[in-house]
C-alpha cells in the first residue's frame, strides 16, 4: 500500500505545471499552515523571500499529503481544504465551474465531496486553463472616536497556457471613510496612492484608491522570470519585515528566481518605483493646472539563499536605489550594486542585508534579519559616534509544543537614518511610504501573539504589542559636529528621547467559511502617545478600546 501510495505521489508531482504564478502575501491561512508543517519538519522552506507560487504552495501540499499520518485530525482537514484549491497546480481535477454551475439546483455537487474548491468560473483544457473570482470586503474599526470603515471590490484572474505561461491579475478599488492609511502613520496596513472622494460621495473626508496586481511570468524546472506588478516580502518575521515590507503600494518589476540545486537559490528583481519628487522639466502646464511629472526612480535587488544542511538556510543580498535613468549594469541580478554605484558615481542608496532561519528543533522557528543602510568597521568602536544605520529583527515562533497552538515571541531596533537617505530621489520609499519596516528609524517593538486552532480553519488569538520612536532626524551630511570632525547624523544616538509611544493588548477569532471566505471579529485595548498628530490616525489616537470586524471574499 505505501509502494502504491509514493508511485501516485510521484505521479503527482510529475504532473505539477511548470506554470507559476504568486499567491498574494495576504493570504495568510496558507501560510501559517506552511509555517506549520515546517515546524514539524515535514516539509523544508525558505520563508525569508516571499510571496511564495501557487506551484511551490501545491508542491509543499503534495509532499504533507505523503506524510499525513504524522497529522492530527485538525491539520488533516486542514490539508485537505488547502488541497481542494490547489488542485488546479496539481493537475487532480477536471471539474469546471461557469457562474455557479453544479453549486446550486437538483444537479449541484456539495462542498463536502467536491474535489475542487468553488470557483465563479474556471476551465480547464490540455493547453489552457483559468480561474476568475470576485473581491468583495469590508473592515469596521468602532471606537469612542466614531466609527471607521473601510470597504474594497474588484476581481482576480490567474491562467497558465502551455507548459511555461503563467498569467494573473487582481484588480480592487478601495474606499476608506477617513485617511487611516497614510504614509506618515506608523501601522501596518498597505498603503495606496489616495485622492479625494469623487463626486456622489457626501463625506469628503474620505480616500479612494485602486491597487492592481498581476504579471506575466515564464517558467522552466529550476526557476521562473517575469514581468509583474507586485508586493514583495524580504525577511523572516511575524510583526513586519524589516528588509522589504508590504507596506507600499506594489511596484512593477521584473523578477528572476534561479535554483540550480538543492543547496543554492537566487532571487532578483528590477522595480520600477515611484519618487514622488517632480520633474520641473518635465511637467506640463495645462488651463487646468499643472501635470506633474516625477523624476524616475528604480530599485534592484538580489538575495541568495545558501542551505549548508536541513532545515538551515542562511539568506544574503543587497540593494541599490538609483534615479532619472536605467543603468544597464543593475539588470545583472548577481553583482554588488555598491561597487558599480562607484563607478558611476550616480549618487545612489545602496545597502546589504541577512536573513537566518533555523528549524532544526522540532516545533521551533528562530530567525534573525538584518538590515544594514550604512557600516564602516573604523567608526565600529568610536564610543562618540553612533554612526551605523541598520536595523535587526529576531525572533522565535514555537508551534504545535503545546497541541494546536502557536506561540511567537519578536524583538526589532531601527537605529536612527536607517532607511533614510539624504538625496530626496533616492530614498528608500515607494509613493512616500517607507519599503523597510513600517515604525521606520529610531523606533522598536516588542511582540508577542498566542494562537490557539480549536477547529479546523478556526483561529483564536491575543497579542501584546509595544513600539516606541525617538526623534524623527533628518539625513543631513552638511552640519558638521566640532567635537567629533564629523557630521552630525554620525552622532546621533538611539532613542536619546521618545516622540511616540504605543501600547496595545488585543484578541481576535478568525474563520475561514469557505477557501478565500473570512469572517473576522476582535477588540483591543491601546494607549498610543503622539504628541504631534503625525504618527497615528486621529481615529486610533489616545486610550482607546476599539471593536474590529471583516467580512472579505478573495484577497
Amino acid at each position: 500500500m505505501k509502494k502504491y501510495f509514493l508511485f501516485v505521489l510521484l505521479f503527482w508531482i510529475g504532473n505539477v505545471n511548470a506554470q507559476v504564478v504568486f499567491e498574494h502575501v495576504s493570504k495568510t491561512s496558507v501560510y501559517e499552515f506552511i509555517d506549520e508543517m515546517a515546524a514539524l519538519k515535514l516539509i523544508e522552506v525558505n520563508s525569508a523571500i516571499k510571496p511564495y507560487t501557487r506551484k511551490f504552495i501545491a508542491e509543499k501540499l503534495s509532499e504533507i499529503q505523503s506524510k499525513k499520518e504524522s497529522l492530527n485530525k485538525r491539520q488533516k482537514k486542514e490539508l485537505e481544504f488547502f488541497l481542494r484549491d490547489y488542485r488546479k497546480e496539481l493537475a487532480l481535477s477536471n471539474q469546471v465551474d461557469w457562474l455557479g454551475k453544479k453549486v446550486f439546483g437538483k444537479n449541484r455537487i456539495p462542498f463536502k465531496t467536491r474535489e475542487k474548491r468553488v470557483d465563479l468560473f474556471y476551465y480547464k483544457d490540455s493547453l489552457f486553463n483559468i480561474t476568475v473570482n470576485p473581491i468583495l470586503g469590508m473592515k469596521v474599526w468602532s471606537n469612542s472616536n466614531g466609527l471607521t470603515y473601510h470597504r474594497w471590490n474588484g476581481a482576480e484572474m490567474f491562467a497558465y497556457a502551455g507548459k511555461h505561461l503563467g498569467i494573473y491579475a487582481n484588480l480592487r478599488d478601495n474606499y476608506i471613510t477617513s485617511d487611516i492609511f497614510n504614509s506618515s502613520y506608523l501601522i501596518q496596513e498597505m498603503g495606496g496612492r489616495f485622492k479625494s472622494a469623487t463626486a456622489g460621495f457626501t463625506n469628503r473626508n474620505a480616500r479612494e484608491f485602486s491597487e492592481l496586481r498581476g504579471g506575466l511570468i515564464y517558467s522552466w524546472k529550476w526557476g521562473h522570470v517575469g514581468i509583474i506588478k507586485e508586493h514583495n516580502v524580504w525577511g523572516n518575521g511575524y510583526n513586519g519585515s524589516n528588509i522589504l515590507s508590504s507596506r507600499s503600494p506594489s511596484f512593477a518589476q521584473i523578477k528572476l528566481n534561479i535554483k540550480p540545486t538543492k543547496w543554492l537559490e537566487l532571487n532578483y528583481f528590477h522595480g520600477w518605483l515611484s519618487s514622488m519628487v517632480v520633474d520641473s522639466s518635465r511637467t506640463q502646464q495645462y488651463g487646468t493646472g499643472p501635470s506633474q511629472a516625477y523624476v524616475p526612480k528604480y530599485l534592484a535587488m538580489n538575495m541568495f539563499t545558501i542551505k549548508p544542511i536541513k532545515n538551515l538556510y542562511l539568506n544574503i543580498g543587497n540593494s541599490i536605489v538609483y534615479s532619472n535613468s536605467i543603468n544597464a549594469g543593475y539588470m545583472v541580478p548577481f553583482i554588488f550594486f555598491k561597487s558599480l554605484d562607484h563607478t558611476y558615481s550616480s549618487l545612489g542608496n545602496s545597502s546589504m542585508f541577512l536573513d537566518i532561519s533555523i528549524r532544526n528543533l522540532k516545533y521551533c522557528h528562530f530567525y534573525y534579519s538584518m538590515f544594514i543602510d550604512e557600516l564602516s568597521i573604523g567608526r565600529m568602536f568610536d564610543k562618540n559616534l553612533h554612526s551605523n544605520f541598520w536595523s535587526m529583527k529576531g525572533g522565535v515562533q514555537v508551534i504545535n509544543l503545546i497541541p494546536n497552538t502557536t506561540l511567537t515571541a519578536e524583538y526589532t531596533r531601527t537605529n536612527p537614518i536607517t532607511y533614510k537617505h539624504y538625496n530626496p530621489e533616492t530614498t528608500y520609499e515607494s509613493t512616500g511610504y517607507n519599503l523597510g519596516y513600517f515604525l521606520r528609524d529610531n523606533s522598536q517593538n516588542i511582540f508577542f501573539k498566542i494562537a490557539y486552532k480549536p477547529l479546523p480553519r478556526l483561529q483564536i488569538s491575543a497579542f501584546y504589542d509595544y513600539s516606541n520612536k525617538g526623534p524623527d532626524y533628518p539625513d543631513n551630511r552638511t552640519q558638521i559636529n566640532p567635537s567629533t570632525g564629523k557630521t552630525y547624523v554620525l552622532g546621533l544616538p538611539f532613542q536619546e528621547s521618545l516622540i511616540w509611544e504605543s501600547t496595545t493588548l488585543g484578541g481576535q477569532v478568525n474563520y475561514e467559511i469557505f477557501n478565500d471566505i473570512h469572517i473576522k471579529v476582535g477588540a483591543q485595548y491601546s494607549k498610543v502617545w503622539d504628541p504631534s498628530g503625525i504618527y497615528t490616525p486621529k481615529a486610533f489616537s489616545g486610550n482607546q478600546i476599539t471593536a474590529t470586524a471583516s467580512l472579505s471574499w478573495g484577497f
